[in-house]
């Protein structure tokens, strides 16, 4: 029996996807999945979930100097990731985020939620600055 592992798919894949359009990331994700289904259909392969990987959260989120004060932001928009977690400890859900951010998809706030994860101190020191300045 086969056993599919997502480590197994190419940094530059994973590179592709992430600097497309996001109009086009949907389809290619919708081709992706049917395609490992029907590989899992005719294989009898059993697909081992695994976490992103490093490479594509630190793709995801950025800290840019003179945005945002260097903070950590998802890619290509000034949206930082203490904002983010700070907005999701006061009750705020994925969906809500998506929709008040239309810029962000599923993939970023999942990025976000594993920066912070690894980055715990970061953000909370980010989020302590902001409360004192308001």
């Amino acid at each position: 029996m086969a056993t599919l592992n997502i480590h197994n798919v190419s940094d530059k894949v994973a590179q592709a996807y992430f600097n497309i359009p996001k109009t086009q990331q949907e389809g290619l994700k919708r081709t992706l999945e049917e395609t490992i289904l029907l590989w899992v259909k005719v294989s009898n392969a059993q697909i081992t979930p695994m976490q992103p990987s490093v490479y594509q959260n630190e793709t995801i989120i950025q800290h840019t100097p003179g945005v945002c004060g260097g903070n950590a932001c998802i890619r290509h928009t000034r949206i930082p990731v203490w904002t983010l977690v700070s907005l999701r400890s006061q009750g705020a859900t994925n969906q809500e985020l998506i929709e008040d951010y239309p810029s962000l998809n599923q993939a970023d706030l999942e990025a976000a939620w594993i920066y912070y994860q690894q980055h715990q101190n970061e953000i909370d020191h980010a989020i302590a600055i902001q409360n004192d300045e308001d």
